[in-house]
């Protein structure tokens, strides 16, 4: 390649602008999306191998549980050799923080951790040391330039309500922020044994149900996440086996049946997904990885056959110059190396809408998938890699599919400036046009299904009235010793229709296990904890009996169940259940989300002065004065707490965020589907009219109409819009069969997102046919008649 090669390729672009741009365009679109794509590929399968030798880093878990007793860790070590060294964790949320200026702020990444944890992870401290007393605290860059903006924060202290008072901690260092691929993610950290301050604070909610074991360093609780570093050839699987046989010596009975496994930290993010207690540590979704994958794989072979055919067009309007060029000597080779290195050329300009695609698209991602893509990503030797052979592959392969035909050609026929093309090959190009009008209806229809379900999941509660509820947290003792005048203070209101007192207000999404025992039998429900007037607030359908009546602590025995217990047990009211007797029953309801069946459930009456949680249910006219008074009736209770006000129905949105993310990005992808099917479309068009412009041209000569032309140039292209149809509709309904199967109660598929996603698309088409068409029917026949 020389000088000048590389001018008359430029020189080549240059002369047609439209064709140039819109190659370099769609080409730069579908690049962005797998760079974007290909970037969050590489750097979800990074997760936490930046920890140092991490092949020999593991999380210790106890069958699908990584939550262990505080004093495991030390014991395994002392007793197995093939253990180097290992740090706890737990984390806590909702810890309140008062500034200088006396707000109260709630942060939700509060943790506790051996002092070695950094230096096995890797994190190095800007200043400063790890939290070695009960009286430290270290922050992360972020946390310490929040609370103490750009001055050295060492040495000072910060007020934190670990229990039902605020303690002052002493800064004791500043540690660099944990990378965007942690599955670990700390903004404050205490030593380890200041977790013993909120140990069991989350248990609060439970008032009278709440476990009596709440000592830190008790075997039964199970709490701490136990990370261990193995000697150099340590086998996992081995040492998993010695682990069981260490706890079994400690209590044969206790640990006989359970197994135990080492999880490897490389794993920890995309194979999590069966565990049940993966609290603290970000989690990611290897199958929805694969999804998104598939599609942005689909997007660039969309680009990348536009690209040929936007090519194909130009090169048809070239004919004539390269049959001069070979007439005049230029061998094959030359010919070919031309069209690559013009291939190539634009294949490297459409870096430039690739990068703002990748520079708005990462965030994009980022913010509706909750992902940390970070600039540390592009530091790896993999993004670059990826980088340089998507470049590569799309400028080569490009050029040597369509410069071969062209060199392959004789003289005469490029000088006559038409190709004889098969019939067949421009089927070939026809059928790529129905495979991206195919790909486009799939994801139009996805995102129309999404939406049905969420729409669906927010609207369709059993036996359940969530609308004009707003949910008050009670996050101190005062606050739930008042409950009552709270009540009463709002009752008076003309617009509060009732309150109610509770610890769990359904739908939430988590469950909450309740066994009846009795000597000789346990019986596991799914639980709810409530207050009195809870039921009769959220609208639930009584069967049988009746509601609680004023709390009495002798009288605890007193349960209600749903219709599904009734059934499964074969119970009424006044019956005895496991020596619980039954007050009332109500119609099945919706406790959960839509996610999960409706299971067999007990309700428990709470203690009036410990719940943590009031309802107000409103008319839904003057809600702002409501929360005003309430805000206001809770500072003049408590004025160190944190006011919590939300609708319930915010708190239902909240399960369907997943969901709803996936329809905002593959939303995103069918736009850019659609943009990419049109300039394919718009290069097919273009090839098909160059072919048959003296066709054209006849036709008007002999009395045709622009509309008899348009009509007819638009009959050849919609049928493949059909044929689109035909091939998307099994496998988008396939497709979105098995989405569905994600949820026990579910929408159905309509026919007319089918019909709908098939309109869109022949709309779409019928539209960029008929400004093409119209243009060359609308011209003069004379110059169609000189074409050839």
């Amino acid at each position: 390649m020389n000088l000048m090669d590389l001018k008359l390729a430029f020189r080549n672009i240059q002369k047609n602008k439209t064709e140039s741009g819109i190659s370099i365009l769609g080409l730069g679109i579908g690049l962005g999306c797998i760079m974007i794509l290909g970037v969050l590929f590489i750097h979800e399968h990074s997760f936490d191998k930046f920890i140092p030798k991490h092949q020999s880093a593991y999380r210790l878990l106890d069958e699908t549980d990584p939550r262990l007793p505080y004093p495991m860790a030390p014991a395994l070590k002392n007793n197995i050799p093939e253990i180097a060294d290992f740090f706890r964790f737990y984390q806590t949320s909702n810890v309140k923080i008062k500034t200088v200026d006396n707000r109260i702020i709630a942060e939700d990444f509060f943790a506790f951790a051996d002092a070695n944890m950094y230096s096995r992870m890797g994190i190095g401290f800007r200043y400063g040391v790890p939290a070695v007393s009960n009286a430290e605290i270290a922050l992360s860059e972020d946390m310490a330039e929040k609370y103490f903006g750009s001055r050295n924060a060492l040495g000072s202290t910060l007020l934190l309500k670990l229990q039902d008072e605020f303690r002052t901690l002493t800064v004791c260092g500043v540690y660099n922020n944990f990378p965007g691929n942690s599955t670990l993610r700390p903004e404050f950290v205490g030593n380890i044994d200041l977790s013993e301050e909120v140990f069991g604070l989350s248990q609060r909610m439970f008032g009278d149900y709440r476990s009596n074991q709440d000592d830190y360093r008790n075997w039964d609780n199970r709490s701490f996440y136990v990370y261990l570093f193995l000697q150099p050839n340590a086998d996992p699987e081995v040492l998993g086996a010695k682990i069981k046989g260490h706890m079994v010596s400690l209590d044969t009975e206790k640990y006989k049946d359970k197994t135990y496994r080492l999880q490897p930290v490389a794993d920890i993010y995309l194979e999590s997904a069966g565990l049940s207690g993966n609290l603290y540590s970000r989690a990611g979704n290897a199958n929805e990885l694969k999804y998104y994958m598939a599609i942005a794989f689909a997007i660039l072979l969309i680009a990348i056959t536009n690209y040929v055919f936007l090519t194909k067009a130009k090169i048809l309007n070239r004919l004539t110059e390269m049959g001069a060029k070979k007439a005049l000597g230029a061998s094959n080779a030359t010919i070919q190396k031309q069209v690559l290195l013009e291939s190539n050329l634009v294949s490297f300009l459409s870096l430039l809408p690739a990068a703002i695609v990748v520079i708005v698209g990462i965030p994009f991602v980022n913010s509706t998938l909750g992902k940390t893509v970070g600039s540390e990503v592009f530091s790896l030797w993999q993004t670059w890699a990826v980088l340089a052979v998507l470049l590569f592959l799309t400028g080569t392969i490009s050029g040597i599919s369509i410069g071969s035909s062209v060199s392959r050609t004789s003289v005469v026929v490029l000088l006559k400036g038409k190709l004889n093309r098969s019939p067949g090959k421009y089927s070939l190009s026809h059928s790529f046009l129905s495979f991206h009008f195919a790909i486009f209806i799939i994801l139009i229809v996805s995102v129309f299904t999404f939406k049905k379900q969420i729409n669906y999941g927010l609207t369709n509660f059993k036996a359940i009235d969530p609308t004009n509820i707003l949910i008050c947290e009670l996050n101190t003792p005062e606050l739930q010793k008042q409950i009552r005048m709270l009540q009463n203070e709002l009752d008076k209101n003309p617009n509060v229709v009732k309150t109610a007192g509770s610890s769990f207000i359904p739908p939430f999404d988590s469950f909450l296990p309740v066994n009846l025992r009795t000597e000789d039998e346990s019986v596991r429900f799914d639980g709810l904890i409530m207050g009195q007037g809870m039921i009769d607030l959220l609208g639930m359908e009584w069967i049988d009996g009746e509601c609680f009546g004023e709390f009495q602590a002798d009288n605890r025995t007193n349960i209600i169940i749903n219709e599904s217990a009734a059934l499964q047990y074969k119970l009424k009211a006044g019956d005895l259940l496991n020596g619980f007797t039954i007050r009332g029953i109500v119609k099945d309801f919706s406790a959960h989300s839509i996610h999960s069946l409706i299971q067999p459930m007990v309700i428990l009456q709470q203690h009036p002065e410990k719940m943590s949680l009031l309802a107000i249910k409103t008319n839904g006219l003057h809600d702002a004065e409501i929360i005003g008074e309430t805000e206001h009736l809770i500072r003049h209770i408590s004025p160190e707490s944190l006011v919590s006000i939300r609708y319930l129905t915010d708190q239902i949105n909240q399960f369907y965020t997943g969901e709803q993310n996936q329809a905002k990005l593959i939303t995103g992808f069918s736009f850019l589907a659609i943009v990419l099917a049109v300039m394919g479309l718009f290069g097919i068009v273009l090839i098909t009219i160059s072919k048959r412009t003296k066709e054209i041209g006849i036709r008007k000569v002999n009395g045709a109409r622009a509309t008899e032309v348009i009509e007819m140039l638009n009959r050849d292209f919609l049928k493949w819009v059909f044929v689109a149809l035909v091939l998307a509709t099994p496998v988008a309904w396939y497709a979105m069969h098995l989405w569905l199967e994600n949820f026990a109660y579910k929408t159905e598929l309509s026919w007319w997102i089918f019909v709908l996603a098939g309109l869109l698309a022949l709309g779409i088409a019928l539209l960029t046919v008929s400004w093409q068409s119209w243009r060359t029917a609308t011209r003069n026949p004379v110059e169609a008649l000189r074409y050839e």
